[in-house]
């Protein structure tokens, strides 16, 4: 072929494309007219293609609907193929609704399958999902009532800003994995939390299933510097970080710095119920009012034949009151032919395993608590610390003797921790069959003894 022949086909090719960009152009104003057919006026500014193809946008988009929402785009793209997009882009778009406005800067659809979306219907499954979804920008406002809209979080007459979100395998079902930055919002109505405000710089998860379900589970969590001013709760966590995904053998969680205002708290409590609420936080806090908390927990599970090992750890440490462990190591019985994987990853109430027997301990030391109990509860029963210690070692006695001794030595150690005569107690349980519960239930007075309790108190 020569160079005369190369470039004439060249010139032809570049004559053809604006003809075929335009039948693009046309093709996205028709289709979006036609979404909206109906349901509204719906006015376009202009409608172009890039000047080598690969990218089709509208501009100045405006809807007007019969129900009287209103939505404005200033930018519609769709880049690629038309009929199969690498992307849609929406730029500069202003939603109203029912009292509801909600603008975002720029939102992206990744190979959302067509060029022109149902924004209040993205019906998409799992086995056909969203591969992508970005946005930033986004404000959203409620004068009253819920937003009328699909995004992830809402709060009830308020405000919400967020910075960014991106995520990926979207449907109705499950969320591939998400990230957020820059959340905050404030709300009139917070659920049970009442109203008040929120912030969270941070988010991220994978695995998310079951959204249609009353029960969501996800492969793994973490946020950081939560942030959070309710009519009921006061507090702010450092960092959250959960993996959930049993099918590795393991599992694990952490919390740092939960830190609970309980003096702003109880200044926001009803003031009948402020009174013992304070007493409850002076023994907690020693005054302060500010408790701080912290968790750990993991756990493993292993096969071994027909029958599966469950271990189990946890952790909490209230700074300055006292600490909480919490270990098990429990034998199960797998369904016949169940992979374990499969099936540990899949339980959903763990109360149904079939466990074999086992070994479960608990231990709680005390960082300070125990001995401003005595003080507070002898101040309000008009007595005093030795009188109010020496009735509870006759309480701790008492109910050893109706419900057996190894209760009264967890009573007694109790005591002995009020009295700063011992610092830890711990409590170590051999556990029977699952089969043997339910027989071992008619006889709760016998349970200590048939649990093989032994008590250690130091």
């Amino acid at each position: 072929m020569t160079i005369t022949t190369r470039t004439a086909m060249a010139a032809l090719g570049l004559s053809l494309l604006p003809g075929l960009a335009h039948a693009d152009a046309e093709q996205l104003e028709a289709d979006l007219r036609g979404a909206l057919a109906g349901e509204g006026e719906l006015t376009i500014g202009d409608v172009s293609d890039a000047l080598l193809g690969g990218s089709t946008t509208a501009e100045e988009l405006s809807f007007s609907g019969t129900a009287g929402e209103k939505m404005t785009v200033a930018r519609y793209i769709v880049e690629g193929d038309y009929d199969d997009p690498d992307e849609v882009i929406l730029e500069g778009v202003s939603m109203i609704e029912e009292g509801t406005n909600v603008k975002v800067e720029r939102l992206v659809f990744d190979s959302p399958g067509q060029a022109v979306l149902d924004l209040g219907d993205l019906s998409y499954s799992v086995e056909n999902p969203l591969e992508g979804l970005s946005l930033e920008g986004l404000v959203l406002d409620q004068v009253a009532g819920m937003a009328n809209s699909d995004l992830p979080f809402g709060v009830e007459g308020g405000r919400i800003e967020l910075q960014s979100l991106s995520a990926t395998d979207l449907s109705d079902e499950a969320i591939g994995s998400l990230t957020l930055s820059g959340l905050t919002g404030s709300g009139d109505n917070l659920g049970d939390l009442g109203a008040g405000t929120f912030s969270l710089p941070s988010l991220s998860l994978s695995g998310l299933t079951g959204m249609d379900t009353d029960s969501p589970t996800m492969d793994a969590l973490e946020f950081s510097d939560l942030d959070i001013a309710t009519e009921k709760l006061v507090a702010t966590l450092g960092h959250l970080v959960a993996d959930g995904n049993m099918e590795d053998g393991e599992y694990s969680g952490s919390m740092e710095a939960l830190n609970l205002d309980l003096a702003k708290m109880i200044e926001l409590a009803p003031a009948e119920e402020r009174t013992n609420l304070r007493l409850v936080s002076n023994v907690l806090t020693g005054g302060s009012g500010q408790l701080s908390l912290d968790a750990d927990m993991d756990g493993t599970w292993e096969a071994d034949g027909a029958n599966g090992q469950m271990g189990s750890r946890f952790s909490m440490t209230a700074a300055d009151a006292f600490r909480f462990a919490f270990d098990s190591d429990v034998p199960v019985q797998l369904p016949k032919g169940q992979d374990p994987a499969e099936y540990f990853a899949g339980i959903d109430d763990w109360t149904e395993l079939n466990t074999l027997g086992g070994e479960l301990s608990t231990t709680l030391s005390d960082l300070g608590v125990f001995a401003r109990i005595a003080p507070v509860v002898a101040a309000t029963q008009g007595m005093s610390e030795g009188e109010f210690l020496e009735q509870a070692r006759t309480q701790a006695e008492g109910f050893g003797i109706m419900m057996g001794p190894k209760i009264g030595e967890v009573l007694s150690g109790i005591v002995s921790m009020m009295a700063g005569e011992a610092s830890e107690m711990s409590v170590h349980v051999n556990l029977p069959p699952s089969a043997e519960f339910q027989k071992l239930a008619q006889d709760p007075l016998g349970l200590p003894e048939a649990l093989s309790m032994q008590v250690d108190v130091e």
